[in-house]
C-alpha cells in the first residue's frame, strides 16, 4: 500500500487546477494499491469529493499569499503532524507554498515529493520546484521551467491535462435551461467557462460580445465562471437580454451541450480543460494565441487562435464561425480526435504511476 497525500489550496469549481486534482483523488481512491490523503484550505467544490468514500480529507487552514514566519512554522507543524500520523510515502503538491514546505519535510522524514506546476510564475526561485519530480501540463510550462527556474531537464515529465469522457445530459435538461433562459430557437450560444480573471481574457470577450451586438442579434453569450475583479466592466453590460451569467457549479456539461462555440482568449494559460472540454464535445473552440493553447490549437485547423488584446480579431472570428457553421463542425471534430488522442484519462494516470513507484523503488 503505497500513501499519497496531495495538498492543493482554493478546491473551487472554476479552477483547472482543482478540476486535476479531482482526477487525481478519484483515480487513485479506487485503486486497491494506494491510500489517499488529501489536505486543502477548503473551497466552493469540496461537495464533489462526496462521491469519493475512501478518500481521507483534512482541511487546514493557510493561506498561499501570506509570509510571515509564524504562519509558515504552523502549516510546517500541521503538516508534519499529519505526514507522521498517517505515515505518508509520497507527498504531492500543486502550489509553490505547499511544496515548499513539503520538501523541507522530505529531507527531515526521508519522503518522496512530486509537484504538478499549473501555470507561469514568478520569484522565489531558490525555493521553488525542488521535488523530486516535476510534472508539467505542457511543453510551454516545460520550457518555462527550465529557462527561468534552471530546474533540471531529467526531473520534469509533460503530461497533457487528463480528461474524462464527459456524459451528455438529457435533452430535457437542455430545453428546459433555454426556456428558462429565453434562448430562442434560431439564436447561437457562445460559451465562456472560467474565472472573471484578466488572465483569462474575460474582458476581451464582454468587448467583442458588445462589437457583435451592434451587427447581429441572433446570438446570447453565456459567461459561467467566478467574479474576481473589475465588477464595474461587467455591471456595466449585465442587463443585456444576450448575456446570461452562470455561477460555478458542480455540473456544467449541459452548457457545452448547448454551446455553438466555446471561446478562452486567454493572455496566459498553461493548458485550460475548457479547450478539452471544447473538444470532447466536438464544439468550435477560440482561444487566446499564447502558452498550452497556442501549444495545441493548430489554427485554421481544430479550432482558431486570437491576440487577447483585440477584442475586435474575436468578434470578426465569432461572426466567422456563425456564418460558416460547416467549418465550425469540422474544427470541432478535429479537436476532438486530437484531445481523445492525447488527453486520454487511464494513460494519463498509467503515467503517474510509473512516476510514484519510480521514486519509491531503490536505485
Amino acid at each position: 500500500m503505497i500513501r499519497i497525500l496531495h495538498v492543493t489550496p482554493d478546491f473551487n469549481y472554476c479552477c483547472g487546477r482543482s478540476k486535476l486534482v479531482y482526477l487525481y483523488l478519484k483515480y487513485f481512491s479506487s485503486h486497491p494499491d494506494y491510500d489517499v490523503h488529501f489536505i486543502t484550505n477548503g473551497g466552493d467544490s469540496l461537495d464533489r469529493l462526496k462521491d469519493i468514500p475512501e478518500l481521507n480529507i483534512q482541511r487546514i487552514n493557510f493561506s498561499t499569499g501570506v509570509k510571515n514566519i509564524l504562519y509558515i512554522i504552523k502549516f510546517y507543524y500541521d503538516l508534519k503532524t499529519y505526514i507522521i500520523k498517517n505515515r505518508i510515502d509520497i507527498i504531492h503538491t500543486h502550489h509553490r507554498f505547499p511544496e515548499m514546505i513539503a520538501v523541507k519535510l522530505s529531507r527531515k522524514f526521508n519522503l518522496k515529493t512530486v509537484f504538478s506546476t499549473h501555470g507561469y510564475v514568478h520569484g522565489n526561485k531558490k525555493s521553488s520546484f525542488k521535488s523530486d519530480k516535476i510534472i508539467a501540463v505542457s511543453n510551454s510550462i516545460n520550457k518555462f521551467l527550465i529557462e527561468h527556474f534552471s530546474v533540471p531537464r531529467i526531473k520534469i515529465q509533460m503530461l497533457y491535462n487528463p480528461i474524462e469522457c464527459l456524459a451528455s445530459p438529457e435533452n430535457q435538461l437542455n430545453t428546459r435551461f433555454k426556456e428558462e433562459n429565453q434562448i430562442q430557437p434560431n439564436q447561437k450560444v457562445i460559451l465562456y467557462v472560467g474565472r472573471f480573471h484578466a488572465d483569462k481574457g474575460y474582458d476581451t470577450v464582454i468587448k467583442a460580445f458588445g462589437l457583435i451586438s451592434n451587427r447581429r442579434n441572433d446570438f446570447v453569450l453565456i459567461m459561467n465562471g467566478k467574479f474576481e475583479n473589475n465588477m464595474k466592466l461587467i455591471k456595466s453590460i449585465k442587463s443585456k437580454d444576450a448575456l446570461i451569467f452562470i455561477e460555478p457549479q458542480l455540473n456544467i456539461n449541459y452548457l457545452y451541450q448547448v454551446a455553438d462555440i466555446v471561446v478562452l482568449p486567454s493572455r496566459s494559460d498553461s493548458f485550460p480543460y475548457v479547450m478539452l472540454e471544447a473538444g470532447v464535445y466536438k464544439k468550435p473552440f477560440i482561444g487566446g494565441n499564447t502558452g498550452g493553447i497556442a501549444e495545441f490549437i493548430e489554427n485554421g485547423k481544430n479550432g482558431l487562435l486570437v491576440d487577447p488584446e483585440n477584442p475586435e480579431q474575436l468578434a470578426e472570428k465569432i461572426i466567422y464561425l456563425l456564418n460558416n457553421p460547416d467549418i465550425g463542425k469540422i474544427l470541432g471534430e478535429n479537436l476532438y480526435y486530437k484531445v481523445s488522442r492525447l488527453c486520454d484519462y487511464n494513460n494519463y494516470f498509467n503515467e503517474v504511476e510509473k512516476i510514484y513507484n519510480s521514486l519509491l523503488t531503490p536505485v
